[in-house]
């Protein structure tokens, strides 16, 4: 019996593909600016959502115009966040519209005065369709550019409102092969959350493997650094022996962050309960909390805090980097 070929409908990415050339030719003359941090993780459960909901309300309280974008079908920011009963949950359609339609990439709204959002959920999941097919395509193709461009479509999808915003976090699905790739081409640094047990360390190789993959499109992406979740705040050895372990994983590409975030389950808890980031509801007084548990939100708060701060000056490390290797040229 005769084989029948179907060509399959996909998006055209002649768009992307542009995209992707000038960014190439900005990154080679110096003038891409590093704004874009990827959070990711190779597994679930590792702290990933919390961190990004975290980081983006600390670094918008600073007075940086915040961009989070949630590339999960999950949609968990909005229970973080507190939004999930406003008009800012979307389930991810307005995500899905610009990748898939070619509508602007724009924020819903703004979660917290500087932070505007562009919240995942169950719409993704037809962009999770369409980058499979894209990927089914790109195999056969005989043209290298078009074998890759289909990992480049956050990119031109976020490339038109860059310059609006001083950071734009992408918090990233932890399963997904397809989304990570494209959130890892579109980004300039990675974050990576883990713990210290085997699957979340074998999780973090398979993120150290897709970031080799990206960088064929994206060759200034950096390791910002890794977060160690969930460990005791005074456990000192244990941390300094799991800090060892995560950085020969990595062979030293990355380091591993200086703050670590412990984990409180009642904290934890409660933050999605009242909509609130540890910084917030620590300082709450109208919520309704045992003493016990507002004494380790603030306890959690000076984590992210802390964290916030070496993001920052890991970032400004990167930039200075840029900078001389510039004036050498």
């Amino acid at each position: 019996m005769a084989l029948r070929t179907v060509k399959l409908g996909v998006v055209d990415l002649k768009q992307v593909k542009a995209v992707l050339r000038r960014r190439l030719q900005l990154m080679s003359e110096g003038v891409h600016d590093r704004k874009v941090i990827v959070i990711v993780n190779g597994k679930g459960g590792v702290g990933k959502s919390s961190l990004a909901a975290a980081l983006s309300a600390a670094l918008s309280k600073t007075g940086l115009k915040v961009l989070l974008v949630e590339i999960d079908e999950q949609g968990n920011q909005d229970e973080d966040l507190g939004t999930a009963a406003s008009g800012l949950a979307d389930d991810g359609h307005a995500q899905a519209a610009a990748l898939l339609e070619g509508k602007p990439f724009e924020p819903v709204g703004e979660a917290r005065p500087n932070l505007s959002v562009i919240p995942g959920g169950p719409a993704l999941q037809d962009v999770i369709e369409e980058l499979y097919c894209q990927r089914r395509v790109a195999v056969n193709s005989g043209d290298p550019e078009d074998q890759f461009a289909w990992m480049g479509m956050y990119a031109a999808a976020i490339d038109p409102v860059r310059h609006l915003y001083d950071v734009i976090i992408l918090d990233v699905a932890p399963g997904s092969e397809p989304l990570q790739l494209q959130a890892l081409v579109a980004g300039d640094m990675t974050l990576v959350p883990t713990r210290s047990d085997p699957s979340s360390r074998k999780g973090l190789r398979t993120v150290a493997r897709r970031f080799a993959q990206a960088r064929q499109l994206n060759p200034l992406l950096r390791l910002l650094g890794v977060v160690i979740f969930a460990t005791a705040s005074s456990a000192t050895r244990v941390q300094k022996k799991i800090k060892n372990q995560l950085a020969e994983d990595l062979n030293g590409a990355a380091p591993v962050m200086d703050q670590t975030i412990r984990h409180v389950e009642a904290a934890a808890v409660a933050c999605r309960t009242h909509g609130a980031v540890p910084q917030e509801l620590a300082v709450d007084t109208t919520a309704d909390l045992d003493p016990a548990v507002r004494r380790s939100l603030r306890a959690l708060a000076g984590d992210y805090r802390s964290l916030a701060l070496e993001v920052l000056q890991a970032k400004a490390a990167l930039d200075q980097e840029t900078t001389q290797k510039k004036g050498a040229a």
